[in-house]
Formats: C-alpha cells, sequence, structure tokens
C-alpha cells in the first residue's frame, strides 16, 4: 500500500501546474511572434529598404536644412509643397490642388520609370527625394522656429504627407517589380519573347490598375492636407 502510494503521489506531483507552464506558454508564444514577424520582413524586404531609404531621405533633408532658407522652400514647392506660410492664406482648393500636384510628380515618374528596363536602377531615387523634401521642411521648420514649427510639421504637414509617402513607396515598388519583368524578358530569346507578348500585356494591364488603385490614396492624402490646413494653419504665425 505504502508503495502504491508512493507511485500515486510521485505521478501527481510530476504533473505540471497552470501557473509553472504559463511561462513556457508565453516563451513559446513570443518565439513564434518574433519568427512569424521576421519572416513577414524576409518575404517584403524589398519593402522595407524603400521605406528606410525613405527615412535615409528624410535625414539628409533635416541636415541639408541648416543652410537652407525660405526662398529654397519656395522654388521646391512644386515638388513637395513645402511652403508653409502660404498655407494659412491660400484658399482649400489650392491646397488640395498643391498637395495633388506635388505627389503626383513622383507617382508618374516612378510609374513611367516602371515602363523601363533600367527603372529599377533609377526608382530608390524618387523615395529618397521625396524623404528629403520632408526632411527639409521639418527641419527647415525646427532650426528656424523651434517647438512652434516642430508642432506645425506634426499638426498640419506630417499627416497628409505621411500617407501619400506611403502611396509613393508602394507605387515605386510595383514600378520595381514590373520593369524587373521587363528586363528579364528582354534577356531571353526572340522566341521565347513571342509567347509571352500576351502574358506581358496581362501584367501591363494589371500594373496600370493597381498604380490606379493607389491615386485613390493619393486623393485621400491631399484632401487630409487640406482639411488640417483649414482647421490649424490660421493657429500659427510664421
Amino acid at each position: 500500500m505504502k508503495r502504491i502510494y508512493f507511485m500515486l503521489g510521485s505521478r501527481k506531483r510530476a504533473k505540471p501546474s497552470v501557473a509553472q507552464s504559463a511561462p513556457a506558454v508565453a516563451v513559446a508564444t513570443h518565439k513564434r511572434v518574433g519568427l512569424s514577424l521576421w519572416e513577414v520582413i524576409k518575404k517584403n524586404r524589398g519593402l522595407v529598404l524603400l521605406f528606410f531609404t525613405l527615412l535615409a531621405g528624410m535625414v539628409a533633408g533635416s541636415v541639408f536644412a541648416r543652410g537652407a532658407d525660405s526662398g529654397l522652400l519656395g522654388r521646391l514647392d512644386f515638388l513637395f509643397a513645402s511652403n508653409f506660410q502660404m498655407r494659412a492664406a491660400q484658399a482649400w482648393y489650392e491646397t488640395f490642388a498643391a498637395s495633388l500636384a506635388s505627389s503626383f510628380m513622383f507617382v508618374l515618374t516612378a510609374v513611367l520609370l516602371g515602363l523601363s528596363l533600367w527603372g529599377m536602377v533609377a526608382l530608390p531615387a524618387v523615395v529618397f527625394f521625396r524623404g528629403f523634401g520632408l526632411g527639409l521642411t521639418g527641419g527647415f521648420l525646427y532650426a528656424g522656429y523651434g517647438f512652434q514649427g516642430v508642432l506645425f510639421y506634426l499638426l498640419v504637414i506630417l499627416p497628409g504627407a505621411f500617407l501619400s509617402s506611403v502611396t509613393i513607396v508602394l507605387c515605386v515598388r510595383e514600378a520595381m517589380r514590373f520593369s524587373s519583368r521587363l528586363a528579364a524578358g528582354g534577356m531571353r530569346s526572340e522566341s521565347k519573347n513571342i509567347g509571352r507578348r500576351v502574358d506581358l500585356a496581362d501584367k501591363l494591364r494589371l500594373y496600370l490598375i493597381r498604380n490606379g488603385v493607389l491615386l485613390i490614396f493619393l486623393v485621400a492624402a491631399a484632401l487630409l492636407d487640406m482639411l488640417l490646413t483649414s482647421l490649424f494653419a490660421g493657429a500659427f504665425v510664421f
């Protein structure tokens, strides 16, 4: 009897409790989450690199802003809609048009480069230059107006600029994919290319449709920029 009781007791003590198994489950879950996140990054490493390129451009622009003046921002307004002093004075439709036009130029450049064989080489420069404009405007506002400039940048400029920049990055990724397909097809023999023309036409149609959908987000970014400018730009005096 004592032996049977001892065996039952040892089996009972060997059974793990909920409190003891909880840390192990948490560690396993954390490992799975970390592994899945790493897998997502690996599968989208091209997109991640483009976002790092955007950040690098913002850093470069903020550093360059130390020697910039308001005249330079005015000359670059058609690219970056960076003339913050005019935002409070101009009409709402002018803000919308300026924001949409400046972002559309980057998208149009990316789409056209995507239609060339070597466009994938130059496309990261589009993202970098976009980030450069954002960093230039933010750095100039911080250097010239301190906390007020930073608040204006975060409240009025950055939300719409962030949405449009994400749209531009996605457009550049699509353009790089299509350009790489063109380059791969151009290296094939002529007989093989004849059989791929129909497939390439379908991919071109899909490429244009995807960029058309991205234009919707570009319009949304311009509307957001217009709304925030109408609401808050008048509260700042530069």
